[in-house]
């Protein structure tokens, strides 16, 4: 049972290491996965360039929307916190997370955004987009 154990655990390892070592298959393409099959790769290239261009906008836009989201999380977490916990104490807990919950929620929509608009951006160029 232990050596099955163990087995199971360097698996895994070396796994994970394979996976982290992968290098991508488009430089730049970052999480943008396409179809390469009968692609022009320098023009995909300078099209890359300029759709991840259009989508630095969102990007630029993460640190508002992480500051916004993160006041509007500690208000209703400090709210929520008083009302459950009943003390102060319980309210400024609240309000730490709902602050944290609330930044990092900001800035993964703006990102998620940033990539939603390359992604369109391409196929609205010909290429077939996969994920």
């Amino acid at each position: 049972m232990k050596f099955g154990t163990a087995a199971t655990v360097s698996l895994s390892a070396l796994m994970a290491f394979g996976c982290a070592t992968q290098q991508e298959q488009v430089p730049g393409a970052g999480n943008i996965v396409i179809d390469t099959y009968g692609v022009n790769m320098r023009q995909y290239q300078l099209d890359l360039a300029d759709c991840k261009g259009l989508a630095m906008a969102a990007r630029r836009d993460e640190g508002r929307r992480g500051i916004v989201r993160a006041a509007g999380g500690a208000l209703l977490g400090g709210a929520l916190g008083a009302i459950i916990g009943d003390s102060s104490r319980a309210a400024v807990a609240g309000a730490g997370t709902g602050a944290i919950i609330g930044g990092v929620s900001g800035v993964g929509s703006a990102h998620s955004e940033a990539n939603r608009i390359a992604k369109n951006c391409l196929r609205g160029r010909g290429y077939r987009v996969l994920n």
